[in-house]
């Protein structure tokens, strides 16, 4: 059972806070904006583009539309979190030429420093600033709307912030499954291209079968699954731009319209037309 706390949703940024007694498996879902999921307790392990994120309270997750990310709970210990969903036309007005104010969440390697520890959410006083933006979402001043967007940009200037710190030794202090990371690179690069377990496994030089179980150990997802999903997004950005669906079906490597249908379907809830006119 979840319980809404607090729940703001608008056309380019959204908010919630959720409770839910005994968690189950989070169905995987693509979502076109950025998120910052705010970790307050629970018992899981986030997974992020071949990278295995464990949390501790007060962490807080980024990651950007193109970075497929899947929840796995641990054990069904009461789990609450918080998160901001939003497109990046939402602090365009604040974006200079000269300062981008998501470089850092736009600029990473898929599934790399995604994480901002407690420490430094306490440090920077990301916390104040995401209560600041909390409290806004229940006014109904004229303002309102202009503040939350200010300490929003705030929030994200101090991100930037974060992030140039940790530079390179962020980087250094995590493992990285060398293989995985290889294996991830070659499937975003050919996603248009005919890909097999036995394809991989010749190409890598790995049986196929202890390929499967370090994939998914590594990335929470099957081989076939990382593809779809993956297929399932670029073809949402080429439909975006006003691609036909058919032209994307084939563009990202389906081999026929029905399988990619009923894909498309499956994961976003709504046909690629559908979708399109959102």
């Amino acid at each position: 059972m979840s319980t809404q706390i607090l729940r703001y949703i608008s056309n380019q940024f959204s908010m919630e806070h959720k409770v839910t007694d005994s968690p189950k498996e989070v169905k995987t879902h693509l979502h076109d904006r950025y998120e910052l999921f705010y970790f307050i307790s629970g018992d899981l392990t986030y997974y992020i583009e071949g990278q295995a994120y464990k949390l501790f309270p007060n962490d807080i997750v980024i990651t950007n539309s193109r970075e497929l990310h899947r929840i796995v709970f641990n054990s069904n210990v009461r789990y609450e979190r918080k998160y901001i969903q939003f497109k990046p036309e939402y602090i365009s007005a604040f974006q200079k030429d000269e300062y981008n104010m998501l470089y850092h969440i736009e600029n990473r390697k898929l599934g790399y420093c995604n994480k901002i520890p407690a420490e430094d959410v306490f440090e920077y006083k990301i916390i104040e600033l995401w209560e600041q933006i909390e409290q806004t979402t229940q006014e109904s001043s004229p303002e309102s709307q202009i503040m939350m967007k200010a300490i929003f940009a705030q929030m994200l200037i101090t991100i930037n912030k974060i992030f140039s710190k940790y530079n390179h030794t962020y980087m250094d202090r995590h493992k990285y499954d060398e293989k995985i990371v290889a294996i991830l690179d070659y499937l975003n690069k050919n996603l248009e291209e005919k890909i097999s377990l036995d394809l991989l496994q010749q190409k890598f030089y790995v049986n196929k079968y202890y390929l499967c179980h370090i994939f998914k150990l590594n990335t929470g997802f099957t081989v076939i699954e990382y593809i779809t999903y993956k297929r399932i997004m670029s073809a949402i950005e080429l439909l975006m731009s006003g691609m036909p669906a058919l032209d994307a079906a084939h563009a990202v490597g389906f081999g026929d319209y029905s399988t990619f249908y009923k894909a498309f379907k499956n994961i976003t809830g709504f046909s690629p037309r559908e979708y399109a006119r959102k």
